[in-house]
Formats: C-alpha cells, sequence, structure tokens
C-alpha cells in the first residue's frame, strides 16, 4: 500500500501563507509626509496565489481591518478601513460582520456636524444588503446615512418602513418612517403607512399611536399647502405676508386650512406656516431645522 506523503501539501500551505504575508502585511506609516492608503494586493492576484485558502486570506485581512480601527486617529486613517472591509467582502461576500461593522466607524465628524468618509459607509451597506436584505443593522445603519449624511428623505423612509417589519425592530422604526416620508414631501406616503399600522395594530394604545401620527400627517399636509402659498406671496411682494387671512383673501388659499385638531394657524419667524395647537413641524430634527416655533403670536 501506498503511503501518501504529507509534505507536499504542508510545504504548499506554508509557501502561500508566506506569499500572502508579504503582499498582504500592513504598510507601515512613514514618519513624515502626507498620509497614504494602504496598499493592498488585488483580489484577483490573492485568488491566484491562495487559491483553496480565500477563507483563510480574508480572516487575516480582517484581524488587520480591526487593527487599523484600533490604531485610527483622524479622518483620513478612518477611511483607511474602507479598503480592508471592500477587499474582505470581495473575497468572502459572506462575510457578513464586516459590512455593518466598518460601515458603523468610517464616518468621521470633523466638528460642528461636518462628516466625511459617508459614501463609504453608504456604499459598503447597499453592498452588504444586496446578500442580507433583511439584515436589521445594516437597515437601520444605511437609513441613518440616507437621512443624516446624504438627506435623501424618500429612500430613508422606504429603508426604514422596510426595518420595521423585520423580527427584532425597534417599535420607533414605523413612527421614525412616516416622519421621514414628511420630510421628504412625500405626506401621502406617511398617511397610507401609519394608517395601515392603525389598522394592523393589535392592542389600543399602539393604534392610539398611529391615528395620532395621522393626525399629525395631516396637519403637516395642511401646513405644508399654506408655505406654497407663503412661497407664491412672497416671490411676488418680496416679503412674508402678515397672516394666513391674507392669503386666504388675495387668492393664495383656494380653501382655508383646516387644523384637524380644531386650532388655527399662523405664520412663524421663520416664514413658515405653524398650528396654535402643535407648534412641532413633523420633521426631521436637524442642527440648522429644529422643526419649531419659538414665536407664536397671541391667538385671537
Amino acid at each position: 500500500m501506498k503511503v501518501r506523503s504529507f509534505w507536499p501539501p504542508l510545504v504548499m500551505l506554508t509557501c502561500g501563507l508566506l506569499v500572502l504575508i508579504l503582499l498582504a502585511a500592513p504598510p507601515r506609516k512613514p514618519p513624515r509626509g502626507p498620509h497614504e492608503e494602504p496598499l493592498l494586493p488585488r483580489q484577483d492576484v490573492l485568488r491566484l496565489v491562495g487559491r483553496g485558502y480565500i477563507q483563510l486570506m480574508a480572516d487575516y485581512f480582517w484581524i488587520q481591518l480591526v487593527q487599523a480601527t484600533g490604531r485610527a486617529w483622524d479622518a483620513a486613517e478612518y477611511r483607511d478601513i474602507f479598503p480592508y472591509a471592500n477587499l474582505i467582502t470581495d473575497l468572502d461576500p459572506q462575510f457578513r460582520m464586516v459590512y455593518g461593522f466598518a460601515a458603523g466607524v468610517i464616518p468621521t465628524n470633523l466638528g460642528r456636524e461636518t462628516w466625511v468618509n459617508t459614501r463609504e459607509s453608504t456604499q459598503l451597506l447597499r453592498k452588504g444588503l444586496k446578500l442580507f436584505p433583511d439584515d436589521l443593522k445594516m437597515n437601520m445603519l444605511l437609513a441613518y446615512n440616507l437621512s443624516t449624511y446624504e438627506h435623501q428623505y424618500q429612500e430613508a423612509a422606504e429603508v426604514t418602513a422596510h426595518a420595521a417589519k423585520l423580527p427584532g425592530a425597534p417599535s420607533y422604526l414605523s413612527a421614525l418612517a412616516t416622519r421621514l416620508y414628511a420630510q421628504s414631501g412625500q405626506v401621502d406616503a406617511g398617511l397610507a403607512l401609519a394608517q395601515s399600522l392603525a389598522d394592523s395594530a393589535e392592542d389600543a394604545t399602539t393604534r392610539e399611536t398611529f391615528l395620532q401620527r395621522v393626525r399629525d400627517l395631516e396637519m403637516e399636509r395642511e401646513l405644508r399647502r399654506v408655505d406654497t402659498a407663503i412661497a407664491e406671496f412672497r416671490d411676488t411682494f418680496g416679503t412674508v405676508p402678515p397672516d394666513i387671512r391674507t392669503l386666504s383673501w388675495l387668492g393664495y388659499l383656494r380653501e382655508p386650512p383646516h387644523d384637524p385638531k380644531g386650532g388655527g394657524f399662523f405664520i412663524g419667524n421663520d416664514g413658515r406656516a405653524y398650528s396654535f395647537t402643535q407648534q412641532r413641524r413633523l420633521e426631521v430634527f436637524t442642527p440648522d431645522n429644529r422643526g419649531v416655533n419659538f414665536l407664536a403670536p397671541m391667538e385671537q
């Protein structure tokens, strides 16, 4: 009986690992000079020299990614995480953890809500969601990126609405989706979602929560109609109208606005419409837009 030697496979494995280490060793940072992105081997080269050990190589680069994350200090170094994550998920697309981890740490705040590296984060999330469309964490991160960094509120609302249906989803996601629809101008879409959630609610408390959101969205729809009339008045006269009644008298409002809560409307100090019964607009609050009017006239 011929005994097969174990040396050839061992030698091949050793040589493959040696080549991998030489190719993939993390670059040393120069003491001076501009920042340089890590020089990683191409995916096709790795597949050629490491055929049969692809997952092992992906694990190796995962370790390098974690180390790069620990070393990162500024925006450029946090961006270095992206090429590692992109290469790992090219080698092993099923390495699910990489997408959410890297996408969460790459964005960097330069101060005063000036964010960088956000496109790379979103790119990784979209890449991961093609394979794992029902991953709750990745859906929530993508919705956050779209709303906070890219201001794509309609897509953020759609992603949030999908995430709200996934197992383990936080209860606030459904309400957040309706707010994002309102922010994007798709108030009717938000209304349809809120009404369907109210109709399918399993208890009275949840049903009342979404019925309240229906009323909020109906209010927001009226306020946006008044906002349009205010903008048309401003374009004509170069100033904001003194009150809502002026808009009706001059024909900018075909019908007087209706407050579903029974109150009246006024024009806030920011030149937008508000209700006496709810001085907050149904919007996503940002540092530049808090969706609230602080100077309301006395109700007549």
